[in-house]
């Protein structure tokens, strides 16, 4: 008895087997447990294969070129297709709806997919279902491009902001226009930009001389002193002999191309519109002066000489009085009769760096199109990227000069705004000279007329505060902008874009040709795109 005691008591305690005994027991949970994690690695994974089908048809059926009565089929069949590489997907129910809000559609769609499980499938569920829905604004929208067109751009940079341009253009392609009114317009800009396109209005222009600044080069400095205290007075000038540009265009045997200059203060940065009442609210026609010297053949492009040299001076005496002659307008003959000033990059006499003209805002973007094919990068006068912002505004404005847009109202249409520069503003060439630039929206330098500033750092300072201002300014009026700068590192230029741009993301540095075109091409993506949430 006691052996036998003492036999059951050494198998009570003895450790040898525990292990297997312990697995034995714990096999059923352990498997159970591998199996659970396997079935649910596979239903995660067919949940977000599924939920990336739906997100890809539904965007697909809320495009334009899907009509509503095969909405549901279109889905279907898109469904099936992203799903058919998968056999343990099978799509069991699906739907797709669209609502029609007062500016907005938005499409709704769910499905439901069965999926094998290998261990568990009668104690899980083994249905997956997702959820996704687009919402897109249907208010109108109207687009400005603002675009640089200074001879820094070079052969190269104009042909990549053409294709840039195009991109942008082809984006906003994806827009519904039976659904959502769409009016894009182009501005290229130098220094200066030109009216004298589709809807031009003479009613705009300054034609007597009774702007301030209208002839302002050619007067002394008494004659200004009187001038501005006589209310714009023509002082000794008799009859029709103020040098008012379109006087000089006759008198020289020119024609005005279609460039304007910069209004005086506040009306140089703001959207007053012209009214005759009011001349310095008109717009006065851009005239490059003649500069000393026997006249050229070539404008030139230098830094610290004259540039622009189209007539003989035909007067002698101080080089100033030389300057500011306006005998020699209707004594001497331009090089070439009425310039040849269509072709950049150098072009010379009154119509110097002229870009090409404005496209104000159309439906029609065969327009946009043929303006982008037909920018040019000019050479001379400098950037002026104020006039440029200034000229983007005024389009998206319904007030004259132009009044293709409509009014603001963030709830009816979308403004936008884009802008794109590769340098600073900048008044450049002839510092050497008297006139120290050359012949800019503003006049020379040193005709003081940008802020009274002389120099180029001041010049470039009044400027930049002009277009800080603005871009404040359009912003209030809910005009969402966009800045690109291309091929610049320049502080005080990526501060002032970076600034003006209505959200970080609108802001882009492109470094070369294949990220401009990247940038435009996700900002026409930004304006037509879809927003999807799930």
């Amino acid at each position: 008895m006691g052996a036998a005691q003492d036999k059951f008591s050494q198998l009570l305690t003895c450790k040898r087997g525990n292990f297997a005994m312990i697995t034995a027991i714990l096999a059923p949970a352990l498997l159970a447990s591998a199996g659970l994690a396997v079935d649910y690695v596979n239903l995660a994974s067919a949940k977000a294969e599924l939920q990336n089908s739906v997100d890809a048809a539904v965007i697909a059926v809320s495009r334009k070129d899907v009509a509503d009565q095969d909405r549901s089929a279109v889905f279907g069949e898109m469904l099936s297709a992203q799903l058919a590489s998968n056999a343990h997907i099978t799509l069991i129910d699906k739907k797709v709806e669209q609502t029609v809000g007062a500016n907005f559609i938005r499409t709704d769609a769910r499905a439901t997919a069965s999926v094998p499980l290998m261990f568990m499938g009668k104690l899980m569920p083994n249905k997956v279902s997702v959820v996704a829905s687009t919402t897109f604004s249907t208010r109108s929208i109207e687009i400005a491009i603002a675009l640089d067109n200074t001879g820094s751009m070079g052969a190269g940079g104009i042909s990549a902001l053409k294709d840039a341009s195009h991109a942008l253009v082809d984006a906003l392609g994806e827009i519904n226009t039976a659904q959502q009114s769409l009016k894009v317009g182009l501005v290229p800009f130098v220094t200066s930009v030109n009216v004298k396109g589709e809807g031009f209005s003479n009613t705009w222009i300054d034609e007597e001389g009774k702007s301030l600044y209208n002839g302002w080069t050619f007067l002394n400095h008494g004659q200004r002193t009187s001038r501005k205290a006589a209310g714009h007075s023509n002082g000794e000038f008799g009859g029709g002999d103020y040098p008012h540009h379109l006087n000089l265009f006759a008198w020289s045997g020119t024609t005005w191309k279609g460039c304007v200059e910069a209004r005086p203060v506040p009306y140089n940065t703001d959207l007053t519109p012209p009214d005759s009442a009011n001349p310095d609210t008109l717009f006065v026609p851009y005239f490059a002066p003649d500069e000393p010297g026997g006249r050229i053949n070539k404008g030139g492009n230098s830094g610290t000489s004259f540039n622009n040299s189209w007539l003989n001076d035909g007067v002698s005496g101080d080089i100033e009085d030389v300057q500011r002659s306006v005998t020699k307008y209707k004594t001497q003959s331009p090089v070439i009769a009425n310039h040849n000033d269509t072709a950049g990059p150098l072009t010379l006499g009154p119509n110097r760096a002229c870009p090409t003209p404005i496209v104000p805002l159309t439906s029609d973007i065969s327009k946009v199109r043929t303006g982008i094919d037909a920018m040019q990068f000019w050479n001379g006068s400098g950037t002026n990227i104020a006039e440029g912002l200034a000229w983007g505004w005024r389009v998206l404005s319904p007030d004259a000069p132009y009044t293709e847009a409509v009014p603001y109202n963030p709830e009816a249409a979308s403004k936008i705004l884009v802008i794109m520069t590769d340098g600073t503003n900048v008044s450049y060439g002839s510092s050497g000279t008297i006139n120290k630039s050359d012949y800019g929206s503003y006049g020379f330098l040193s005709d003081g007329r940008i802020n009274s500033a002389t120099t180029q750092s001041n010049a470039e300072a009044y400027l930049n505060t002009s277009t800080a201002n603005m871009c404040v300014a359009i912003k209030k009026l809910g005009i969402e902008v966009y800045t690109v700068i291309y091929k610049t590192t320049a502080s005080s230029v990526v501060n002032l874009f970076s600034n003006c741009a209505s959200r970080k993301e609108n802001f882009f540095m492109a470094k070369d040709v294949v990220s401009l075109k990247q940038a435009f091409a996700a900002i026409g993506q930004s304006v037509a795109g879809v927003r999807i949430s799930n």
